[in-house]
């Protein structure tokens, strides 16, 4: 079987946290407060996670098909399983509609939109038929750079001295309704919820006894990540033109002017911010393909990832009409709705089910025992 160290999986959690989440300013509807509802979305995001690595923990060698079918029997866990794949699948199609769309906005106007995402397709192919060894390992190697390029657009922006931070007040003007209903469910779901696609990969981690702790301090990385670039987007752009524009974080780093000297980085930072929606977008492709395998007890996987992948591509080119409705679907429907169900109800559900039974059993070694 594969396996990943533990720094490896800290590299894919924090691609898979940032990843899509810098197109966003999210929570951007508490105005100012914006980075407040991250705080609050975040902490909420933890007792999530804690329920999936409390999961994973009862079954350490599985992944999430295993899992269903161990805790809810055949005739539940199928198409339930089958369901998560579809909703794997879907946030992949999500991520590639976004990042593909993102080009076209921004540095390759006049290349067809099909040519890029089939680009991005072929790519993710290839990542996925390699294995989660070989993605991890170009995570692991990209980090590092891909976190100093953030870091130093967050202190270029200081230095091109365009950062007013008056901008942030006055802190909860409104109260602080405004600011928990942006951060549950539509922050608490995306990108902490989406942490459930690790129920898939970590069975592979090397040191079972480790993979929560770590998981826990990437999702804290990822998040003070989050709060700081809502952060200088809000105090660079203001709340109007923040929640107006389409990719808040790219205005930005097109503003960035040190000395006139250090300008025009957006077309670096565009390459980076692609980096993380590659990674997030894969390990939800890589996660379907591996629910159907699993399902279909499918040995050799190739044909099975084609033909996935001309799932996702057709649907992203077919089922979405512009980038208004595609995120009009996924901030009013998905997110609200769809993910609040498979990556809320259903994994507490199933874990108050694990914890019925494990009392049952040791009710019942108890009475054996007498």
């Amino acid at each position: 079987m594969e396996r990943i160290s533990k720094f490896q999986l800290l590299a894919l959690i924090i691609f898979h946290e940032i990843g899509s989440t810098t197109l966003f300013a999210r929570g951007i509807g508490a105005k100012q407060d914006a980075w407040i509802a991250i705080v609050i979305g975040m902490l909420m995001g933890f007792v999530i996670l804690w329920i999936y690595t409390q999961i994973q923990l009862t079954y350490p060698n599985k992944n999430l098909p295993e899992i269903l079918f161990a805790v809810l029997g055949k005739w539940v866990a199928w198409p339930l399983a089958l369901l998560y794949a579809l909703s794997f699948f879907f946030t992949a199609i999500f991520n590639l509609r976004e990042f593909t769309e993102l080009f076209t906005i921004t540095i390759l106007p006049s290349t067809p939109l099909t040519v890029l995402i089939l680009f991005v397709m072929f790519t993710s192919i290839y990542a996925v038929s390699s294995g989660i060894e070989v993605l991890a390992r170009s995570a692991e190697l990209a980090l590092p750079f891909y976190l100093f390029f953030l870091l130093l657009i967050f202190t270029l922006t200081l230095a091109s001295g365009i950062a007013d931070f008056s901008k942030l007040k006055p802190v909860l003007e409104n109260g602080f309704k405004p600011v928990f209903y942006n951060a549950f469910p539509s922050i608490l779901n995306f990108p902490f919820g989406e942490m459930s696609i690790f129920l898939m990969y970590w069975k592979y981690v090397n040191t079972k006894s480790d993979f929560r702790k770590i998981s826990f301090v990437s999702v804290g990385i990822s998040g003070i990540f989050l709060i700081v670039s809502v952060i200088i987007m809000i105090s660079v752009l203001g709340v109007r033109i923040t929640t107006g524009t389409w990719i808040p974080l790219f205005e930005v780093i097109k503003l960035i002017n040190v000395g006139d000297f250090i300008t025009n980085l957006d077309p670096i930072g565009i390459i980076f911010i692609l980096i993380g929606g590659f990674f997030k977008m894969t390990l939800f492709f890589y996660g379907g393909v591996l629910i159907l395998q699993t399902l279909f007890k499918i040995t050799h996987k190739n044909w099975l990832i084609i033909l996935c992948a001309i799932f996702l591509s057709s649907v992203s080119i077919l089922y979405f009409p512009n980038l208004t409705y595609h995120r009009w679907v996924g901030l009013n429907i998905n997110t609200p709705y769809i993910d609040t169900m498979f990556y809320i109800i259903i994994p507490t559900l199933i874990l108050m089910i694990i914890w019925v039974k494990s009392k049952a059993q040791k009710e019942e070694n108890k009475h054996a025992n007498n």
